[in-house]
């Protein structure tokens, strides 16, 4: 109860602080936000089964197209809230999200990653992840 209490007085006085400051967060549930490939046929891709013709296909021309087509990596934002900023400012609050999409020499898919960038995040730390699965995508993950 006392830990209850003590979230609550601290949610509130964090909107109070953005009241008085200008700007209010208002959280929404994600959504896609711009143009967001078909989830049901990212769902629908099996590996070393699926050809980077079906890809293409059902996803159609990704934003990255890397070492011969070895690599797509398709990119999308999600928002997960809107920024008001006084006087009638607005902006949504989005991450980068990544579909990264590797295969083999016989055009056969061998690897499918969904990863989350930061807020400020920039597409060539998603590449690098990309291209070499042990990399860290974000300074957050690091520590």
């Amino acid at each position: 109860m006392v830990a209850a209490n003590r979230c609550f007085r601290s949610c509130l006085a964090l909107l109070a602080v953005c009241f008085f400051a200008g700007c209010i967060p208002i959280p929404v549930p994600p959504h896609g936000f711009g143009v967001v490939p078909d989830m049901v046929a990212i769902e629908s891709f099996r590996l070393r089964d699926s050809t980077r013709a079906d890809v293409l296909l059902k996803l159609g021309e990704p934003r990255h197209r890397l070492e011969g087509d070895h690599f797509l990596i398709y990119e999308w934002d999600v928002a997960y809230g809107w920024l008001l900023v006084y006087p009638g400012v607005y902006g949504p609050i989005t991450f980068p999200h990544y579909l990264c999409l590797e295969f083999g020499s016989d055009s056969r898919l061998v690897r499918q990653d969904h990863l989350i960038g930061s807020i400020y995040g920039k597409p060539d730390k998603a590449i690098k992840k990309c291209m070499n699965p042990s990399e860290v995508l974000d300074e957050v993950d690091a520590k």
